[in-house]
């Protein structure tokens, strides 16, 4: 069986990354073929080296238009010809043209039950409203900000006490299991 080659996007430390790649690694039906990302210090880089998966350095210049930048990443991307973006704390939002090219296969993993909290403080954003439960959700990725279509979520209750720093942890870790069986569900066609 063909394996389904995936591209990671991520700007950050990459702990989801590093859990699909730790995934894929066992996978009979799912590899990561490179990790893309736009920041040069990004700790992701370092752990996709470290297992073994292309780390590319794609970075948006002041001068450059997200129409450019975009299209730089899909030019590096091509080399790898993957089947599916899998956005890991990626950053930027994509434009129309991204997405028509890797159409209905980009995905997103975001830290708040959607559509309550999106953008880039969910994690923050569900903490000081202090509801009874918190979650995380992957979802396809369209135009606007943490608005494409719902995959799936999970839910797990706020401590009474918690910090914040706690709760993060705790939801990154939810994450990190969360995320990579999303994927192997959505590529059976569980999803």
């Amino acid at each position: 069986m063909t394996k389904i080659k995936i591209a990671i996007l991520a700007s950050g430390s990459g702990s989801n990354a590093q859990a699909i790649m730790n995934w894929a690694r066992t996978s009979d039906m799912a590899e990561v073929v490179c990790v893309l990302s736009d920041k040069k210090s990004a700790l992701v880089l370092e752990r996709a080296a470290t297992s073994g998966v292309p780390a590319l350095l794609v970075r948006k210049k002041k001068s450059e238009s997200r129409l450019d930048f975009d299209q730089k990443m899909i030019v590096r991307l091509a080399d790898y010809n993957p089947d599916w973006i899998v956005l890991a704390g990626f950053m930027k939002l994509l434009t129309p043209h991204f997405l028509n090219v890797f159409k209905n296969k980009i995905v997103n993993i975001h830290p708040s039950l959607l559509p309550l909290f999106p953008g880039t403080d969910g994690y923050g954003d569900a903490f000081r409203a202090g509801g009874l439960e918190s979650g995380c959700t992957v979802h396809f990725v369209d135009e606007g900000m943490d608005t494409g279509k719902i995959i799936d979520q999970k839910k797990f209750e706020l401590i009474h006490g918690e910090s914040f720093e706690e709760f993060k942890a705790r939801g990154l870790k939810i994450e990190n299991e969360f995320y990579p069986m999303v994927l192997e569900k959505l590529f059976k066609g569980l999803l």
